[in-house]
This record gives structure tokens, C-alpha cells and sequence, in this order.
């Protein structure tokens, strides 16, 4: 059996990342413990063009951006005595969502999201239901312009 020489990049995939050790900073100060964060995309629009003569190619260009991208939080109420996400707010600072390895190292973070440019667009206040008990969430809407994703992998 042949000895693999690539020693550059080695990607064997022993290792994934969970999705439950996570943390929002916003500010670069608040550390925002969350319940859950929604999967998010950030997907271009492209035009389509066809040439008259050749017909098995196509063009494609990129549009502007014709809506905002989102990122939706789902947050426990009344863990904070001032809102640091409050409706309206348009935040100087990115927004950082970082992924750890293990529970409560955010020092060492797996991979980290930063989301530019963000404005919080829209907050759902949690249901209120008096036949079954449970902890009372407001989900959090955020538009941000760019986001940029860092692997670290430890």
C-alpha cells in the first residue's frame, strides 16, 4: 500500500463540530447565551442569458441584491436587564456567532460566523400557554449585509 505524501492538507474528517456548544456576541462585549439559532443561507441571485446561435450555454450574471439576508435567534426572555437586541437597533459592531468544541471554551472556538452590517428587523414575543409549562422565548430577526466564515480546526 502507497504512503500518501500530501502533507499540506490532511483532511480526514475525525473530528466534526456539534451544534449545541454555541455563543452570540454582539458588541463585542455581550455574550447572548441562545436557545437555538436557525440555520441561515446566504445565496446570490444571477440573470440568466441565453445566446441566439448557441444553445446549449448560458450566461450568468450576477443581480444586485434584491432582499436582505436573515439571521434568526431564538433567545430566553428576561435573562437581561437591558435589551441588547432591541427592535430597530442597527449595530456598529459584527455580530459573532462562535462554535466551540467543548462546553463553555468560547476562547477556542472551532468556527466563527461574523455577520456585518446587521439591523435587528423584527422580534416574535414567546407564546404564553397556561396548560403546559415551559421557559418563555422571543425569536430575534436580524438582516445583515455580509457574513464570513472562519474554521479554526483544532
Amino acid at each position: 500500500m502507497a504512503e500518501d505524501k500530501n502533507t499540506w492538507v490532511i483532511n480526514k474528517g475525525l473530528n466534526p463540530l456539534v451544534n449545541f456548544n454555541f455563543l452570540l456576541r454582539v458588541e463585542a462585549m455581550i455574550d447572548l447565551p441562545c436557545k437555538s439559532v436557525r440555520a441561515f443561507t446566504r445565496e446570490l441571485e444571477y440573470e440568466l442569458i441565453q445566446e441566439g446561435g448557441l444553445n446549449d450555454y448560458v450566461h450568468m450574471r450576477r443581480k444586485p441584491i434584491s432582499r436582505p439576508f436573515i439571521l434568526e435567534v431564538e433567545r430566553y426572555a428576561g435573562v437581561d436587564y437591558v435589551d441588547p437586541l432591541p427592535l430597530g437597533a442597527d449595530l456598529a459592531l459584527p455580530v459573532m456567532l462562535l462554535v466551540s468544541r467543548r462546553q463553555d471554551d468560547f476562547l477556542s472556538t472551532a468556527r466563527t460566523y461574523a455577520f456585518t452590517g446587521c439591523t435587528v428587523i423584527k422580534k416574535v414575543y414567546g407564546e404564553l400557554t397556561a396548560e403546559q409549562s415551559g421557559l418563555l422565548t422571543d425569536t430575534i430577526t436580524i438582516a445583515y449585509r455580509e457574513m464570513v466564515c472562519v474554521d479554526i480546526p483544532i
